[in-house]
């Protein structure tokens, strides 16, 4: 398989569309994020793509390396020149892969130089020496091969056995030995030179370390403090253990007595030693002398359960409730020659800090879900409760996501905070601190498809929002419904209903519905995986609904509800997994109750995934899992039906989420099999397939604007499409002559 350049488009099939921008990321960990201190460049994992970005003065840009394959990258690594980049993937004959970031006038380049393939199952660690003449790669357990290799060349210098799980690495200030950590295990490697002319692999020769009685603990990390070769190494339980240059184990730190902390991670920075400690603190330590003895500490800007738009001011940065919770920092990526270093925390923030002249400064900060993105949904442009191309997304964390991506517009001034800005606001529907936490993993495998996949039915499933903005609602793995009040800045819960025995997956507000009625009520209709259909009754001159109605009508689990009028009359379409697509009448209603009647119940070919409607064709798309977009018309008629996917690429899989573009015209689909393709619903023809997520993607949507298509993961991440100019003014053009149509009707 080939592999893209991300220059301007970058999908696998057509030219239509670029990746934009990244939000969030797959997990923390201290080999899935690399630091270049010189341009003040960050890569990080993201599914099958690196996030590479810069805040270095006004040049900030944000580019990407995109595999075409579905196999995740798990490690990444920068060269000390800042011109390549290495990673590591999980998956069937995974691969070491060299990429060119810069060219010679360091422009942004993102090219794929060459794969070098000699792991199986995964490579858990890769790492340039600091000379830049050696890359290094580590496989998992199952791999247990630690492989040197001349990546100006491609050929390997070396190979070595591993005997236990690996952990980390941390390589020598003269790029002689590294060590690796891990599993009752602390063992240096001499590490051969591309210089000393062997054109074949050769064995490498390595040494463990004198453990005494620490032989039975589990390092998770290691450094080495100056060119005497002098090395600390964390331990699952919390320790320091300090080695000397003849590789002997002299001396442990320990403050589990006093009870205040553990250490979990380590970096060294140019005025001493970075420790990140279990009650979410980073302490520094002088090196100097025989003793850590410690120097100041950095708490972390942020806290559990923190509302992003509370901070306008850097002194906020440092004030925190007295009960707050904090993360822990899960790594540390750091150089001995440069006072900034990140800090990867347990909540999936990423943060850079430097150090300089005695005290700590705040760079920059990343913020994202702690697991699973479940769902996404456009916020009404024609509210004024948010700005203008704000986006709502639910995920596993308990937690509802307001973002806004369009830069610093005036309408983003007022409510734009310092320490995330894209991040507009977080709502918690969750109280358990553990939904916003990842779990510490020692496994030296790799992410897990299995997590991805139970994470989705957890937290936040489906959101909507009414169509004036003032109000919305949020259902969640647990069967609740919460209603969020939007007209006030603090966004509060008005009411909680305990409708569905488990997962709420479908939800709709009857003022979406093009009907003229004004003395008809607003309705909330919910669907769940208990097959059934709930529908409230809004109290009049109040926020709060009452239910009113139960329909039973299908056999399996309620994929989607949608609100539409027909004749000036309110009608309710439910799709569900039992191949059925029912049409519901509103017949009559009263303050204690309401009927539906069953209008029509129309049956297709394969299971249904998803139901949109579009609003004003007066037309619903229904995606199956035979990969087919059925259309019909607001009575039910099959007008005709399009291959929801591209054949060259998609040889199994099914359509799991759909979305529309405002004139009818075209379609996104979400497809288990990791792609997510735009078609033309007239035609049927594949324009573009979006790639990069390594993780099956949950839920799409088109920007109000027509420029983006956002893409949420099960993995964590957002991805931001940005579509080609000409497929935007071709919606554009269509949306207008839609509502020159409805004009005149």
């Amino acid at each position: 398989m080939k592999y893209m350049v991300n220059i301007w488009f970058d999908s696998l099939v057509g030219n239509e569309a670029r990746l934009k921008n990244v939000v969030g990321r797959s997990g923390v960990t201290v080999n899935g994020i690399a630091l270049h201190h010189a341009s003040d460049t960050l890569l990080q994992v993201a599914g099958s793509s690196i996030i590479v970005s810069s805040a270095a003065g006004h040049n900030r840009f944000e580019g990407h390396l995109i595999s075409q394959t579905k196999q995740q990258f798990t490690c990444v690594a920068v060269t000390a020149c800042g011109r390549f980049a290495a990673t590591g993937e999980i998956g069937h004959q995974p691969a070491v892969r060299l990429w060119q970031l810069r060219d010679d006038q360091g422009n942004f380049v993102g090219r794929l130089v060459r794969s070098m393939q000699s792991h199986t199952v995964s490579i858990t660690i890769v790492r340039f020496t600091p000379d830049d003449s050696t890359l290094i790669s580590i496989g998992c357990q199952h791999d247990a091969q630690i492989i040197t290799w001349d990546w100006k060349t491609g050929h390997d210098l070396g190979i070595g056995k591993l005997m236990s799980p690996v952990n980390a690495m941390t390589v020598s200030f003269d790029s002689s030995m590294c060590v690796t950590v891990g599993s009752k295990s602390v063992k240096y490697w001499f590490l051969p030179l591309a210089s000393d002319g062997l054109n074949k692999r050769t064995g490498l020769t390595s040494r463990s370390a004198i453990l005494a009685d620490k032989r039975n603990v589990n390092f998770v990390d290691a450094t080495f403090c100056d060119s005497t070769n002098r090395m600390v190494a964390v331990t699952s339980s919390g320790e320091i253990l300090e080695f000397n240059g003849n590789k002997k184990y002299v001396k442990c730190y320990s403050w589990k007595e006093s009870g205040d902390f553990k250490a979990i991670c380590i970096a060294r920075i140019p005025e001493g030693l970075l420790v990140g400690c279990s009650d979410g603190l980073v302490r520094l330590f002088c090196l100097i002398g025989d003793d850590l003895d410690f120097l100041a500490d950095l708490a972390p800007p942020t806290h559990l359960f923190q509302d992003p738009s509370n901070v306008f001011e850097a002194q906020q940065l440092l004030n925190h409730p007295e009960d707050a919770i904090f993360p822990e920092p899960r790594c540390l990526v750091a150089s001995s020659s440069n006072p900034t270093f990140v800090v990867g925390y347990a909540d999936r923030s990423l943060i850079e800090f430097a150090r300089e002249n005695k005290s700590w400064s705040f760079r920059r900060a990343s913020l994202g879900h702690t697991g699973s993105v479940n769902c996404i949904e456009p916020f009404p442009s024609s509210s004024p409760c948010l700005p203008a191309g704000t986006l709502i997304t639910g995920g596993s964390d308990g937690t509802i996501r307001f973002w806004n991506f369009n830069g610093d517009t005036e309408d983003k001034k007022d409510i734009a905070n310092i320490l995330c800005p894209s991040l507009l606001k977080v709502v918690y529907l969750e109280e358990n601190p553990d939904l916003l936490l990842d779990k510490r993993n020692m496994e030296s495998v790799g992410p897990s498809n299995d997590d991805n996949q139970s994470a989705t039915s957890s937290g936040v499933l489906c959101t909507r929002v009414t169509h004036d903005g003032r109000m919305m609602i949020g259902g969640t793995a647990t069967g609740m419904l919460y209603l969020i009040d939007l007209s006030f800045s603090d966004t509060p819960i008005i009411d909680v209903i305990n409708a569905h025995d488990n997962d709420v997956t479908s939800i709709d507000f009857s003022d979406h519905a093009t009907t003229s009625s004004r003395d008809q009520p607003m309705f909330l209709a919910s669907g769940g995986r208990d097959r059934f259909v709930h529908v409230f009754r809004r109290i009049p001159y109040s926020s709060q609904f009452v239910h009113c109605a139960v329909l039973d009508g299908h056999q399996s689990a309620i994929k989607s509800i949608k609100f539409a009028s027909n004749n000036g009359q309110l009608h309710l379409y439910t799709a569900a997994t039992d191949r059925s697509l029912i049409i519901w009448k509103l017949s009559s209603f009263s303050e204690q109750h309401c009927e539906f009647t069953r209008v029509q119940q129309i049956s297709v070919p394969s299971s249904i995934g998803d139901m949109a409607f579009i609003k004003y064709v007066e037309m619903f798309v229904v995606g199956g899992h035979d990969r087919m977009l059925r259309q019909f018309d607001i009575n039910g008629k099959s007008i005709r039906e399009v291959k929801g996917t591209d054949d060259d690429v998609a040889h199994s899989g099914k359509i799991q989420k759909i979305a529309i573009d405002h004139s009818g015209s075209y379609a996104v689909s979400v497809c288990s099999d990791k792609y997510v393709y735009v078609t033309d619903l007239r035609t049927g023809v594949c324009l573009a397939v979006l790639c990069g997520f390594g993780a099956p993607p949950t839920d799409a949507t088109f920007s109000d604007d027509f420029k983006n298509v956002i893409v949420t993961t099960s993995n964590g991440a957002i991805f931001i499409w940005q579509l080609a100019k000409n497929l935007t003014e071709r919606m554009i053009s269509a949306q207008v002559r839609l509502m020159e149509e409805v004009t005149m009707r």
